[in-house]
């Protein structure tokens, strides 16, 4: 099937949350192409608010990115040779700065930390793959900073802004829901079958020319060299979709105790 760049855009949208690395890539994308005419702030042409959703002649993500593609004939907006994904990678940045995301991904509802605590310790057993401080397994990411926006590093020009709260929520509420959505590459399952015949599956951590090396669920570093190896495959995250586990009270509570750990835990 054909899709127009419109649908294709509007697809994109609709199909696709950005990671904070995407935001990050969105905000490199911006201060290297159009800083020159809206400035860092975006408010140097008149009418336009860039930093705060304020735009001339669009109304919705999808009108952003076709402008960025496409520019604007008669008027000083040029067009940019990007990609759908790098279009939307800018608007995601633009949305994440003002915290003005579509009407679809308002911030989720939270709810109540402590009772979100007990959840995480009890009934989603998070602390059987996560860790928090000095409690739980190695297995998972370690969640002791997960509320907190990730550091961005950038070698020209100013950093963008942090990722506004209602991003950080709703990118939680994504990998409690869909924890295949956007799993970042150190947090990747692999599957490695050995010439053997014996097969080992853990986070990978490292992949060179001469070897592999897992995180297996035993909290073991397992070293393979890749001639050694008969198969090596992505596999589907092992944890669990929360979606329907939960009510929409407990994910409410959940959030808010994800969202309180920046890092500092009592």
């Amino acid at each position: 099937m054909f899709l127009t760049p419109v649908l294709a855009v509007a697809l994109l949208f609709a199909q696709h949350t950005f990671t904070p690395e995407e935001i990050a890539e969105g905000g490199r994308l911006f201060q290297s192409n159009c800083v020159s005419c809206h400035g860092s702030a975006g408010d140097q042409v008149q009418g336009v608010a860039l930093m705060s959703g304020k735009f001339n002649r669009a109304s919705t993500d999808d009108d952003v990115a076709r402008i960025i593609r496409n520019g604007v004939p008669g008027t000083a907006m040029q067009s940019f040779s990007f990609t759908e994904q790098q279009a939307g990678m800018v608007v995601a940045y633009l949305r994440s700065v003002s915290g003005s995301a579509a009407p679809s991904a308002d911030m989720p509802a939270l709810g109540d930390v402590a009772r979100g605590k007990g959840i995480f310790e009890g009934k989603g057993q998070c602390l059987s793959c996560h860790r928090v401080g000095e409690n739980g397994s190695r297995v998972g990411p370690d969640l002791t900073s997960v509320g907190a926006p990730r550091p961005v590093f950038f070698f020209f020009g100013p950093p963008p802004p942090a990722p506004s709260p209602a991003v950080i929520v709703r990118q939680l509420q994504r990998s409690l829901q869909e924890p295949d959505g956007d799993v970042t590459p150190a947090n990747r399952t692999f599957r490695a079958v050995l010439k053997d015949g014996s097969t080992v599956t853990g986070r990978l951590l490292n992949l060179d020319t001469f070897a592999v090396q897992l995180f297996d669920s035993k909290e073991r570093l397992i070293a393979i060299p890749r001639s050694d190896l008969r198969e090596f495959a992505l596999q589907k995250s092992p944890m669990p979709s929360y979606r329907d586990t939960l009510t929409a009270q407990e994910m409410s509570d959940l959030l808010a105790y994800l969202f309180s750990l920046k890092g500092q835990v009592k």
